[in-house]
């Protein structure tokens, strides 16, 4: 499907097709948009990353225009990175990126309700010793995480799967009668956090940009787990194979299954999106066909314990289109690399695919 996708990208693009805005029930491809960051971001990838792989949503924007007399609307995510970000806000975060469930101590706080939408996340976090709290009791979800709090959740947090034995750079604004002294000392070994300069700047309001980032790097030192690899290739496999199985047999229910299980996030949005294309096809006399060329390989590139890239080379399709009163042929090259994130189920699952390049020619 992602062959046909491409193919049926190209038709629109010089306008032999026209596409028509389609509602879906799911997430929908313009949820991951990403409008106001950059790609010469200092923490594009990771903001990009956290987004596609459904760990974040962001703040959905809406704006509309006119064109021909007619009113459009469209959607974009923005991610705010220069803002600080609450309590409440990095503990949704660290939790859902990690897949933590709730373990059978759980603290409670007296400013921390079941009504709140932050609860579950508290609940979880203060099970897993991530969260203890202020000296009063509280939890004060709705004030700025300051750096040297953000550095403590996450050496608690990450303790138990990550070595923690070396120390690192000491901060002179950061000294031993800090509370987050040892944290801070540790996760600077590791390189998750890097401070300005001399300095760390423990009291700062940190930014969504630099909680994201930091809890990035932690994810990606934690190691694989036995079977690890060989299950990042048997996902993407799969994903390949009967994808093309199911797109020959136009079975779209059984595609549309095969990418929950096999993709999240922008990945499952986009594949859905390239059945409601491909559809537009079946309802008109083109008929479509495709044939792999050659054989393709998978090879993984890296491996944590929570993210993965795997490289497909030689992926190569001939696509072709007949209808009345037209025809096309192209040969689509889909190989790139695959990145997965492991779900709170332990299973393996794609949230982008990039191709190496997205160069073809039609011929009709």
């Amino acid at each position: 499907m992602k062959a046909l996708y491409v193919f049926l990208s190209s038709l629109v693009l010089f306008g032999f097709i026209t596409v028509s805005p389609v509602v879906a029930a799911e997430k929908s491809i313009d949820l991951y948009y990403l409008d106001d960051v950059d790609y010469d971001h200092w923490a594009y990838n990771e903001l990009e990353r956290f987004l596609y792989s459904d760990i974040i949503d962001g703040y959905v924007e809406t704006e509309s225009f006119e064109e021909d007399g007619e009113e459009y609307e469209y959607t974009y995510v923005s991610i705010k990175p220069k803002n600080s970000i609450t309590r409440a806000e990095f503990t949704k975060i660290l939790v859902n990126s990690m897949n933590l469930h709730a373990g059978e101590t759980v603290k409670s706080f007296p400013d921390v309700k079941p009504a709140n939408w932050y609860y579950e996340y508290v609940k979880i976090a203060s099970s897993q010793g991530i969260i203890n709290g202020k000296p009063d009791g509280t939890f004060r979800p709705n004030d700025k995480i300051t750096r040297n709090e953000m550095a403590v959740m996450i050496y608690r947090a990450f303790e138990s799967t990550l070595d923690f034995s070396a120390t690192g750079k000491v901060f002179p604004d950061v000294p031993q009668e800090n509370f987050a002294y040892e944290a801070v000392l540790k996760t600077a070994a590791l390189g998750i956090i890097k401070g300005y300069g001399d300095v760390f700047k423990p009291y700062n309001d940190a930014t969504r940009a630099e909680a994201i980032v930091m809890i990035d790097r932690a994810l990606h030192l934690v190691p694989e787990t036995d079977g690890d690899q060989h299950a990042i290739i048997q996902t993407v496999d799969r994903n390949i194979q009967d994808e093309m199985k199911f797109t020959e047999q136009q079975d779209v229910e059984a595609l549309k299954a095969l990418y929950r299980e096999t993709t999240i996030g922008y990945q499952l949005a986009y594949s859905l999106d390239s059945l409601d294309m491909a559809g537009m096809i079946e309802e008109s006399d083109a008929t479509i066909t495709m044939e792999q060329i050659g054989e393709y390989a998978i090879s993984a590139v890296s491996v944590s314990n929570h993210f993965a890239q795997v490289r497909m080379d030689n992926l190569v399709y001939k696509v072709s289109m007949t209808a009345p009163d037209m025809s096309f042929n192209t040969t689509v090259d889909l190989s790139g690399t695959a990145y997965l994130k492991k779900s709170d189920e332990s299973k393996w699952k794609i949230y982008n695919v990039v191709l190496d390049e997205e160069d073809y020619e039609l011929e009709w």
